[in-house]
């Protein structure tokens, strides 16, 4: 039996986020039904009141999510006015969020821990499926993929998601947005702001509300997903509304096909990344991956200029290597080539009117791969994006990873 010294003292250092006893004083397995009660009720502070009186929250970038998540009764404040938006949420705490947020329901329960009713509840209204977590301990922090992946399914049908997929989708659909430009931070644990930001956009969705992307966010979840941005930093090149099968744009993009093999095996190169630049958009936060302007060049044939700002084009950077190489003198780079096939009319240095080598003449910094223009150029009716290995009077190997309808 609990005396009322031991409740208090359980009461003033308990952080209350819908009931739930944090990890760092009690594992919830512990947690009795009673005590769980008794402690989600001691941390119900009145709506009404925490609105006006939080000390923590004035100037918060999600205060506005904060004060609506905490109107709809889903989540509630610390004791003594404080929110504490920059703590972490455990994977219970978040399931328990989106169940109620959601309205979903929820079957009373006493068997086992106080969270086996809204984990219960979500895997029945198809927002969690067993398996999307890589163990069962409920006490963990939630990382941002974890949390992207109960946002995914919370939208609707996921039959189809790849592995990987989850943060490219929910970024897409504005329901996670990156950490700084350009990253998102899959397995970074995710904060109460955070948590309630992201409930609170999927709410939005699912009443029919469009919401803002981050593109650089997309871009680098796509990366994450399968190795490319190409079709989110330059969708009307790579992606066009004219791509409308299983075999054009982002569709054709196999990860499978990111290896290029000999057929006894002798040689493997892999496609380690494929990054797109928007050489026009000062923010694009992949511009740290180039030298400086003044040490870029592109090259045809023999003939080089100086990249400007004056183009209008996109560079992409090839990542690449020999995982197997058993004829390293018939096979001496260790890279593969990339190609952009499909443009008509012979290549001009005087007019940028198809795809070039990209080149660094800082030692410091070497690149390789592409640098494409974004208009006056016209196509054969479609661009295809290849890479082959490089060798010495020996086979060469390929492999196309993308096929884009484009007619120019």
């Amino acid at each position: 039996m609990m005396n009322k010294k031991s409740l208090a003292a359980i009461t003033a250092l308990t952080v209350f986020l819908g009931g739930s006893l944090p990890v760092t004083l009690s594992s919830a397995a512990s947690v009795s039904t009673t005590e769980d009660k008794l402690a989600g009720d001691q941390g119900k502070v009145a709506v009404s009141e925490n609105i006006k009186k939080f000390t923590d929250t004035a100037g918060h970038w999600a205060e506005g999510a904060i004060y609506e998540a905490v109107k709809r009764g889903y989540v509630t404040g610390y004791p003594k006015g404080k929110f504490l938006p920059n703590n972490k949420v455990t994977r219970a705490e978040f399931v328990k969020m989106a169940v109620s947020a959601l309205n979903l329901p929820v079957e009373s329960s006493t068997n086992g821990s106080w969270y086996v009713k809204y984990v219960d509840a979500a895997q029945s209204s198809g927002i969690f499926s067993t398996g999307d977590f890589a163990d069962t301990d409920w006490n963990k922090p939630l990382t941002r993929e974890e949390m992207a992946k109960v946002a995914v399914r919370a939208l609707g049908s996921t039959a189809k998601v790849e592995e990987n997929q989850w943060m490219y989708l929910a970024t897409k659909n504005g329901i996670i947005s990156g950490t700084s430009p350009g990253e998102i931070s899959p397995k970074g644990v995710t904060t109460r702001a955070q948590a309630i930001s992201v409930i609170e956009r999927i709410l939005k969705v699912k009443n029919g509300e469009k919401l803002p992307a981050d593109k650089y966010a997309v871009a680098a979840a796509e990366v994450l997903w399968h190795k490319t941005n190409i079709f989110t930093v330059a969708p009307e090149i790579f992606n066009g509304p004219d791509n409308k099968n299983i075999y054009q744009g982002i569709h054709s993009w196999k990860t499978s096909k990111l290896r290029v093999a000999s057929p006894n095996g002798n040689i493997v190169g892999q496609v380690d990344s494929l990054i797109a630049i928007d050489w026009n958009d000062p923010k694009d936060p992949n511009k740290k991956l180039l030298p400086s302007k003044d040490k870029l060049l592109w090259r045809i044939g023999p003939d080089t200029r100086k990249v400007t700002d004056e183009m209008e084009a996109y560079i992409i950077l090839l990542e690449s290597r020999f995982v197997v190489n058993k004829s390293p003198k018939s096979y001496p780079i260790n890279r593969l080539s990339l190609g952009v096939r499909g443009y008509n009319g012979r290549a001009d240095i005087n007019k940028f009117n198809q795809s070039a080598v990209i080149e660094s003449t800082d030692p410091n910094k070497e690149i390789y791969g592409m640098i494409i223009p974004k208009k006056e150029f016209s196509t054969t009716g479609e661009l295809r994006v290849r890479v082959e290995t490089i060798s010495r009077g020996a086979p060469i190997y390929s492999s196309t990873l993308s096929t884009s309808k484009l007619v120019k």
